[in-house]
């Protein structure tokens, strides 16, 4: 188990295709983790290092985490959250931040995208999202002005992203939002900037809890048992998260089914 007292713990999740590993691999400057455009998902399933965080460069060292695709196209999303926790749940002091990313390109937030964190929710408790920084992705320098009428519209305080998902889960507070580029990272000090934001607001939401990562009752009932009792409550947590998500019975019970039969 890695010791993460003094580690940024950074856990991204997304749709498939929007940035996820490349985001990460930018980070640490190194093709680690595999990305790219496909028809499938290209994060099977999820990986981890620990790292210097090198973009910029901040002093600090980063467990990073790339974890499977949410809404690709195999259906397989709840299989993903089961994944998911199955790492979690091995990580000895929690959770810096989650960063949820989005392309700029694609800002539509779902139904289906919704259901997905109304999950994280159930699971993981409303304090989650005290952890949570928004990412889009594909903000490139020479997009930028042609781009800033979509992020004017993301930013408004009255009817912006944040706001609506503010409004949409009843939140106390709004997560921040980062716009990043993966172009050219190595000599873009543009690029240098953005990273340097998302640095500066994963930082913040830690600082935001106290210096504390995130940790819940979920977890720490996770890590209470072993074995096949330990994977069995796991797997009924969150059948049952499932079933308290309407549209999520009719587009995931399938799912579900499928993680219950293994157990």
């Amino acid at each position: 188990m890695i010791n993460d007292a003094n580690n940024i713990v950074l856990a991204v999740m997304g749709a498939v295709g929007n940035g996820k590993s490349s985001t990460l691999n930018s980070i640490i400057q190194e093709p680690l983790f595999q990305s790219g455009r496909s028809i499938g998902p290209v994060t099977q399933r999820i990986g981890s290092c620990v790292r210097n965080w090198k973009l910029p460069e901040v002093g600090r060292t980063v467990h990073i985490v790339d974890t499977p695709g949410m809404c690709d196209s195999t259906y397989k999303d709840v299989e993903n959250v089961h994944l998911m926790v199955e790492f979690f749940k091995t990580l000895s002091h929690g959770v810096s931040a989650f960063v949820l990313v989005f392309n700029i390109h694609n800002t539509r937030l779902d139904e289906y995208t919704k259901n997905m964190l109304r999950l994280f929710e159930k699971l993981l408790g409303p304090q989650f999202w005290k952890h949570v920084v928004i990412v889009f992705t594909h903000v490139d320098e020479d997009q930028r002005d042609y781009l800033e009428e979509n992020i004017d519209a993301l930013t408004d305080p009255v009817e912006g992203f944040v706001r609506v998902i503010h409004q949409w889960f009843q939140l106390q507070y709004q997560p921040p939002i980062v716009f990043l580029s993966n172009r050219d990272t190595r000599y873009s000090q543009y690029a240098r900037d953005c990273f340097m934001e998302l640095f500066q607001a994963v930082v913040s939401v830690e600082e935001g809890a106290r210096r504390e990562k995130f940790t819940c009752s979920f977890f720490q009932e996770v890590n209470n048992r072993a074995g096949i009792v330990q994977d069995n409550f796991i797997v009924q947590s969150i059948r049952s998260a499932t079933a308290s998500i309407p549209q999520m019975i009719q587009s995931g019970s399938r799912a579900v089914a499928n993680v219950c039969s293994v157990m």
